[in-house]
């Protein structure tokens, strides 16, 4: 009973491992989970966007999103407010060094309050 429940455990665990997993979003920028929700950030210049979907995948509006990333530039922690100025995204501004790979959190806040967190790693 012991050796099919370790079987079992090592059969399903690379599929855990995968859904966790950053991708590369519809935009171009890194996808990653967000509690119920997939969020992409993509970064060009000082524009930092962020897109949000379901956890299909289907674009979700902005609006009434709020949020907030807290990236880790040069070993220091960033703030940068995000607000959907555009109906499919949040945007703010951070001057991200181009080609550097994100790092740190995107807190959201959806319309109905709860709340919700991305790693960047």
């Amino acid at each position: 009973m012991q050796r099919r429940l370790i079987l079992a455990t090592l059969l399903l665990a690379p599929s855990w491992a995968l859904a966790h997993e950053p991708r590369v979003g519809p935009h171009g920028g890194v996808l990653v989970d967000a509690g119920p929700f997939h969020v992409e950030i993509t970064a060009t210049g000082a524009n930092l966007e962020v897109f949000v979907s379901d956890a299909q995948d289907k674009p979700l509006p902005a609006s009434g999103f709020k949020g907030t990333a807290v990236l880790v530039m040069n070993g220091k922690p960033h703030r940068v407010a995000l607000e959907a100025t555009r109906p499919d995204r949040l945007t703010g501004q951070a001057a991200v060094a181009k080609g550097a790979p994100l790092k740190g959190v995107i807190l959201l806040t959806s319309p109905d309050g709860k709340t919700a967190n991305a790693k960047l790693e």
